[in-house]
């Protein structure tokens, strides 16, 4: 065969082996696609979850009530050694804030006295406890967070303290504990109800404000 016939046909061969990668390296695109979702704006305000809390040595039981239902501790019972009168549970309010706008807030804790009569009543006997709880078992302890009834009247914190959580609040009758081996102390300010407090029913209450 021709030599110069032979070249032209190898070469012939060579394109058409060629010819499919190229083709498809010619096809080689680029292509974006969006990625889109709206979130809608909640304000909806506040959402409080009220539970009662039974101490026990193995873990406290913890059982939800109706807001509705209130903080009844119910008949106290008077301690025999120590002449002092105790609830036999405690409660744990969760106060979240349904709001996503990106508004500041704050949410004021106010109290009416747990009373019985104009000179009798039980602010000084009610532990009050703050805290920024982060998940159903640890938290931050708030500044100024422990404190007694009277003294939680008008304890405000912001959205900014309470990043990375939520405000739980927790109430009980304080029980003269000054020892943390032996429990939870009672906050500063509070002292245990005694013979001294007029039989009777004490009435008061608790509201939770959220302001711009």
């Amino acid at each position: 065969m021709d030599k110069r016939l032979l070249i032209i046909i190898c070469m012939l061969a060579m394109g058409v082996a060629l010819l499919p990668l190229s083709t498809a390296q010619a096809r080689i695109t680029v292509q974006t696609l969006a990625v889109t979702a709206t979130v809608n704006t909640v304000n909806d305000g506040l959402s409080l979850g009220l539970n009662k809390v039974v101490p026990a040595a193995g873990g406290d039981t913890w059982t939800p009530v109706p807001i509705t239902s209130g903080m009844a501790f119910g008949t106290l019972t008077l301690d025999p050694d120590y002449k002092i009168f105790k609830a036999a549970n405690y409660f744990a309010v969760d106060v979240g804030v349904l709001d996503n706008s990106g508004s500041t807030w704050t949410l004021t804790h106010t109290v009416q006295s747990v009373k019985k009569d104009a000179t009798n009543n039980l602010d000084s006997n009610i532990n009050v406890t703050f805290v920024k709880q982060k998940t159903n078992t640890t938290y931050d302890d708030l500044t100024g967070g422990k404190v007694t009834f009277a003294g939680s009247n008008n304890k405000a914190y912001t959205k900014t303290q309470l990043t990375g959580g939520w405000l739980r609040i927790y109430y009980g009758i304080a029980t003269g504990n000054t020892d943390s081996t032996k429990g939870v102390v009672d906050n500063p300010g509070a002292t245990p109800i005694t013979l001294e407090k007029p039989a009777g029913t004490y009435t008061g209450s608790v509201t939770i404000t959220l302001a711009p």
